[in-house]
């Protein structure tokens, strides 16, 4: 399958030219889950030459008093806008989108982890951090506020140039999609050094 292109990095362009405006909304109260952090890295696959791309989401639960220690079921939603140089070290951006649901979240710090697969990382040669990203949290199919942790402020600096990224990779990222990868779906499913939470599996439903 062949990367989805945003040529000449046209698309980049018009949102870096996009006037400066008012920043996301800060709540008033904490949400229930919050973005703490992302973090991007190229990782080895243990005893192999293969390398992935790794996106880990820090993730801070703050359940409710009612439901005590722990959240409801959490979905976490990822979208990246990926900047390589696979034709001729001509640059691009390829979109990626993918999303894993947690059964619950205990109170206190959580990662969750997306991967890139080795043959996308070689062809694109990806190094570095995404250029574009996204996190959208829901909490029992209730969408949590987006805050300037959620996404890449440098590039997506408001709600007005978010939509507009939101509604590039709605349209153009299903070209890619099952590329980018929930932690439980790759090697690292069981990798005792990045622990995550347990994600739910409707595959086994009967």
């Amino acid at each position: 399958m062949k990367p989805l292109i945003c040529r000449s990095l046209v698309w980049s362009a018009m949102l870096a030219a996009v006037a400066i405006l008012p920043s996301f909304a800060e709540t008033t109260a904490p949400a229930e889950v919050e973005v703490a952090g992302v973090k991007f890295s190229a990782i080895r696959q243990p005893n192999s030459q293969s390398v992935w791309y790794e996106t880990e989401i820090e993730l801070t639960a703050k359940p409710t008093p009612e439901n005590g220690k722990f959240t409801g079921r959490v979905k976490v939603s990822l979208s990246l806008g990926i900047e390589s140089s696979a034709t001729g070290g001509k640059k691009q951006i390829n979109l990626y989108r993918s999303s894993a649901e947690l059964v619950a979240l205990e109170a206190g710090k959580s990662d969750v982890r997306f991967y890139l697969p080795p043959e996308i990382v070689k062809r694109d040669t990806i190094r570095g951090d995404a250029k574009f990203y996204y996190v959208e949290l829901s909490v029992d199919g209730k969408t949590l506020p987006t805050t300037k942790t959620n996404v890449s402020f440098s590039t997506l600096s408001n709600a007005t140039i978010l939509e507009s990224f939101r509604s590039k990779v709605a349209s153009d990222a299903p070209a890619n999609d099952g590329i980018l990868l929930p932690q439980y779906l790759t090697v690292y499913a069981f990798d005792s050094s990045r622990p995550t939470p347990s994600f739910v599996r409707l595959e086994n439903n009967h």
